[in-house]
């Protein structure tokens, strides 16, 4: 049972600052100097000829900050973890005044080589204590770990420590990184979770080898139970058996509740190859042991992951994960650090076993719970790109507080690294020099990352989307360090969090926040504190939850996040909400207590008897209603494809183009009421007859005679093409493994001959063989068949090389298919290229049937039918300025004004690159060293080491010589590469070799009397890229909804997954606007990379059927029935959406 004492406390309160003179201070922060502060603590890593980055990879992975009242004086005091230094403790005498008292305390370490600090009250006896890990020394004696025993107070009030790590039996010597505390097993006192970090022996950690997952590794993180044996404290490992079994290199942790039941939970980063880990604290047999679950809840992490935080970021009570990592921010750096494009380690992380990692920052937003076969677990989209936060260079801390106050929590990261071994041109000479050069000889070679620390603003939270703005310039955090650990804490009391960085070679930066003395401002800020009779275990893991209508705000109280450090014992949150703001607390163990407002708390303070108990969270709105989809049983089908790796024939691909199905298409085959199901088949697979029944989809053997395995399929679509009354089958062949000479790239077109499929000998006359995308059928002649368009996606091995796609005019008669290549009609879609959707729609409501095509580096293109011919009306419709990579085009009456507006997927703003009309992403495509071969080249505009923006090639040289040899000789090395922008490499190309993309958001497209107006979608729906979509209303309002899928994991490595999404659900509120669903409001949660998305019918109900890429299908059942429309134009389409064709209206 889960002890929690009945005397908890929590205290509340209010700080005000209220003047109106000039503002005195410029920035958000003042850096005291140590004169100011008396901190003079510098960590000195000890760096010699034979001790340094060379030889120890991890000699400036630097020192933590801990944070605690240690003399009980009110103020919260600063300690300082040393490497070759001693740990130093400062008490705070007020007003920014520190007094080194580390002798006095005996807390300084020896010989030891401190790494993280941990402040806690161990023993239960109201005193703080310090817990602080050791590694790299050799002899075992200097690397255990010690656990400084608060003694109280000497006769000068100087707190005293003894080490009683021994004797409690946590003096750890496995190269400890740092320990977290928390109640895992809910007996009433604190366990001890501990990092392990040790360097392999003669070999690179980066090397790929069979996981140790049984708890045997000797870098397998260890898990220490507090007992009380004859009334002393006694630790006892226990890893093994409650579940921590995986190894790694681990180098942060924070205690957090991620499924939020009350329970701690947590979330390990881990360095190089090794996975980040989250364990979940479950209960199994009457024991709460841990279960590993990050395979389930996010689907990549960083690659070096540095420190991590746990904090609801965007609002809306779920825990959020950031995790940083070393990706640059600028051209220089980005082009000096990042490792060539290797898509093959992603092929070897999977083969062995290890999620998908990316060197950058990531951001896991939580999405609630999942409603799949993972239900129950909390799920993520990792968002970092999109919220502007993913490249804050070599870097180590993130913490999340609300530093401004404005009721939006920022983010501030440390970062710096004496001797940068990831630069390339050192690398290079490394290789050629290492053998006749000492490490000391080569040391002064290696450059150094001395930049400053980022502090990012949360500017806005629009869809649950939280944004971020650079703020460092404005907030004074500006300043090149080398910064490790860090803390935050109000020093001064004044109401607002100050902050603390761990330096190398330079003394403790101490900040103070100016937010509350800012002299042009009226602030408050609500204080969320433990009493102080409140023992740690007893508040350890509160969640506090300030309600003010219907905004939330959930705070998680541990000290134990961040990086090797002990964050300050309360919080600071805006109080611009006023003192109405209702305030909750979820109580370890998982009790919810409604306390009221913060006007009318107790003086007391918060305890767990007090208050309301509730059963969920007050909230002014609506409650919940139920979701809108049922998932259903998914048929025994899984879509493979071959893992080809394109990048080895075009290696400055984007993205692959390999993995574009599978598509889908519907029909009744058999005619019993159930639609039944064609999933296209990848390269040397069959595609898929699945035949709908009263449970679901049942696969059967192929209906089509002598089926051929070589050729993918991409587009297919079932029509009467010869007025029989059955319906025939087109099936497009396309993607990119075969260049067009020596693949097999010829459509087939079946005829249904009593319920077989039959292919159509000689059906398509004059067909124009090419890797095709979609294929839609229509009657745009007017002469009472449906005639087809088949749009081409691309050249094989020549990304994005214009080809044509074709009209084909139907002429078949009853027992003879026959399609001719129509001239006239195919004439004006010359300049169409890299086809990905197309649709037949009667955009201008004059009764016939026009073409919208969506497709890579291009605008949107529409052609009117008028008759006779297609004429492209792109540019006078409004279509011709925003150029995309638009991928597919679900229609509807979005507003019920009687014409048809489309929703166009994209690729979201998920991405490092982010076009825009002032900079916007460019290719080259032609020949630039005159190989005759296609150089597919993009640009892409990057800070450069003045400031400003220029536009440079996206890859660097190492991958840039892979398609163009001549580089390495024009520029010797990657820093003369770096110099060069985009006007040194494309000058004298001619105009028309340079493709531009300015716009990436998916986006509804307003028809307006046949003119068209973009309105990007919700910022949820931005978090990936979009593929397929329906238009259905599914709550009864006679209004479509919107339903989106999509994801692409094929991404060029370098910025890796675009795989944030899990399906969408947006509700239309009217007048075009869209409330968008988590996952479990909707009920709907398609993981993978979802491409067609379809409606298919039964005699008494619709369901949605998703398809996956390498995944299964997912089928959900559409709870509301279908009402009559009043004065929405609805349209019959042979194929619409991407890759989709979706069952006909019966």
């Amino acid at each position: 049972m889960f002890h929690i004492a009945r005397r908890i406390l929590l205290f509340i309160g209010l700080a005000t600052a209220t003047t109106a003179c000039e503002p005195t201070t410029p920035t958000q922060f003042d850096r005291l100097s140590p004169e100011q502060t008396g901190i003079t603590f510098t960590n000195e890593p000890g760096e010699t000829d034979s001790f340094n980055i060379l030889t120890n990879e991890y000699i400036y992975n630097g020192g933590g900050v801990g944070v605690g009242d240690f003399n009980q004086d009110g103020r919260p005091d600063l300690f300082f973890t040393g490497a070759a230094t001693e740990n130093e403790l400062y008490l705070n005498d007020g007003d920014f005044s520190f007094r080194n008292v580390s002798t006095i305390a005996g807390i300084g370490g020896g010989s030891r080589w401190n790494n993280g600090v941990t402040v806690v009250d161990v023993n239960n006896d109201g005193l703080l204590d310090i817990y602080v890990c050791a590694t790299t020394r050799q002899a075992a004696k200097d690397r255990s770990n010690q656990l400084f025993l608060n003694q109280g107070n000497d006769a000068k009030g100087i707190p005293t420590f003894k080490d009683v790590a021994p004797a409690y039996g946590i003096a750890d010597t496995s190269h400890n990184t740092q320990g977290a505390w928390l109640d895992y097993d809910g007996d009433g006192d604190l366990d001890l979770f501990l990092l392990i970090n040790k360097m392999v022996d003669n070999k690179r950690p980066n090397d790929f080898s069979n996981k140790v997952d049984d708890g045997s590794g000797s870098r397998t993180d260890r898990l220490y139970r507090q007992d009380q044996v004859d009334g002393n404290i006694v630790f006892t490992e226990v890893g093994k058996e409650t579940g921590i079994l995986k190894q790694g290199f681990s180098l942060a942790a924070t205690v957090c509740d991620l499924n939020r039941d009350g329970w701690p939970d947590l979330y390990v980063s881990n360095d190089y190859l090794s996975n980040d880990l989250a364990y979940l604290n479950v209960e199994k047999e009457g024991q709460r042991v841990f279960e590993e679950i990050s395979y389930g809840i996010t689907k990549h992490t960083s690659y070096s992951a540095m420190g991590n935080d746990v904090a609801d970021l965007n609002n809306d009570g779920l825990p959020d994960i950031i995790a940083v990592d070393m990706l640059p921010a600028d051209n220089l750096r980005r082009k000096m650090m990042l490792a060539s494009n290797n898509y093959t380690y992603l092929i070897n992380l999977e083969r062995f076993g290890v999620h998908p990692q990316f060197t950058r920052n990531t951001l896991q937003l939580s999405r609630g719970l999942r409603t799949d076969t993972f239900s129950d677990l909390p799920q993520y989209g990792e968002v970092a790109m999109q919220a502007g936060l993913p490249a804050t260079d070599w870097s180590w801390t993130p913490l999340v507080a609300d530093f401004d106050l404005d009721g939006i929590k920022d983010i501030i990261i440390t970062n710096g690294f004496p001797r940068d071994i990831t630069d390339k041109d050192f690398g290079d000479y490394n290789v050629t020099n290492s053998r006749y050069l000492s490490p000391g000889a080569l040391l002064p070679k290696i450059p150094s990352v001395k930049i400053p620390n980022v502090a990012y603003r949360g500017v806005s939270i629009a869809d649950g989307m939280p944004t971020y703005e650079d703020a460092s310039l404005n907030w004074g955090i500006d300043v090149p360090s080398f910064s490790n650990g860090a803390a935050y804490a109000d020093l001064d009391g004044d109401g607002d969090l100050d902050y603390v960085t761990n330096n190398i070679y330079d003394a403790a930066h101490v900040y103070r926040n100016n937010t509350i003395s800012g002299e042009d401002a009226k602030l408050t800020s609500i204080r969320i504190a433990p009493a102080k009779d409140l023992t740690d275990v007893e508040w350890f893991g509160a969640e506090v939850i300030l309600l003010n209508g219907d905004s939330l705000e959930s705070f998680f109280l541990h000290p134990h996040r961040g990086y090797l450090s002990s964050q300050g014992r309360e919080l600071r949150v805006a109080g611009i909400h006023g003192l109405d703001t209702k305030v909750v607390v979820r109580w370890p163990g998982g009790e919810l207590r409604d306390y009221g407002s913060v006007s009318t708390l107790p003086t007391k303070g918060l305890h767990p008897g007090g208050g309301t108990p509730i059963a969920d969270l007050p909230i002014s709105s609506a409650p919940a209603a139920a979701p809108y989809l049922t998932t259903m049983p998914s048929p025994p089908y899984v879509h493979e494809d071959l893992d080809y790796i394109d990048f080895n024939v075009q290696p400055m691909l984007l993205h692959k183009l390999t993995e574009q199905g599978p598509a889908v298409a519907v029909s009744d085959i058999d005619g019993d009421g159930y639609d039944d199901l064609y999933v296209s088949g990848s390269l040397g697979k069959n595609g898929s007859f699945l035949m709908g029944n009263a449970t679901g989809y049942e696969p059967v053997a192929t209906l089509i005679n002598d089926a051929e395995d070589a050729p993918e399929e991409l587009g297919s679509l079932f029509f009467d093409a010869d007025g029989d009354g059955d319906e025939d089958l087109y099936i497009v062949s396309g993607s990119y493994e075969y260049d067009l000479e020596n693949g097999d790239y010829d459509d087939r077109l079946y005829e249904n001959i009593g319920g077989r499929f039959v292919r159509a000998t000689g059906g398509l006359e004059g067909e124009i063989v090419a890797s095709g995308s979609c294929v839609r059928a229509s009657d745009i002649d007017g002469d009472g068949d449906l005639d087809l368009f088949v749009g081409t996606r691309v050249v094989p091995h020549a990304y994005p090389t214009p080809a044509a796609s074709a009209c084909y005019r139907n002429e078949s008669t009853s027992g003879k298919l026959r399609f001719v290549l129509d001239e006239k009609w195919t004439s004006n879609l010359a300049s169409v290229s890299n086809v990905s959707d197309a649709l037949f729609t009667d955009a201008d409501n004059d009764g016939d049937q026009d073409l919208l095509i969506a497709g890579e580096w291009s605008a949107l293109r529409y052609f009117k039918n008028d008759g006779e011919q297609f004429v492209d009306e792109t540019t006078v419709t409004n279509l011709g300025e925003a150029t995309g990579w638009w991928r597919s085009i679900t229609p509807g009456d979005f507003d019920n004004d009687g014409d048809v507006d489309y929703i166009i997927g994209n690729t979201g703003e998920n991405s490092i690159l982010r076009p825009s009309t002032t900079f916007p992403v460019q290719a080259y495509v032609g020949d630039i060293d005159d190989n005759k071969g296609t150089d597919f080249i993009p640009f892409t505009y990057l800070r450069s080491v003045d400031g400003e923006y220029r536009s440079y090639p996206y890859f660097g040289r190492n991958d840039f010589a892979k398609q163009v040899n001549k580089v390495k000789a024009e520029y010797l090395t990657h820093r003369n590469f770096a110099d060069a922008d985009a006007g040194q490499f494309l000058a004298g190309s001619p105009p028309e070799s340079l493709l531009s993309v300015n716009e990436s958001r998916s986006v509804l497209l307003r028809n307006d009397g046949g003119k068209f107006f973009i309105m990007p979608l919700p910022a949820s729906v931005q978090a990936s890229p979009i593929s397929g979509g329906q238009a259905v209303d599914l709550n009864d309002d006679d209004l479509l909804d919107v339903v989106l899928i999509g994801n692409e994991r094929g991404v060029e490595t370098s910025q890796g997954g675009m795989n944030a999404a899990n399906g969408h659900v947006l509700i239309n509120q009217g007048n075009l606007t869209f409330k968008s669903l988590n996952n479990a409001e909707s009920g709907f949660t398609v993981p993978g990379d979802g491409r067609a998305l379809v409606v298919a019918r039964t005699p008494n109900s619709r369901r949605l059927i998703a398809a996956q890429n390498r995944g299964p299908l997912v089928i959900s059942s559409i709870v509301a029935k279908p009402l009559a429309a009043t004065t929405r134009k609805q349209e019959q389409y042979w194929g619409a959406g991407y890759l989709s064709q979706s069952g006909l209206r019966r």
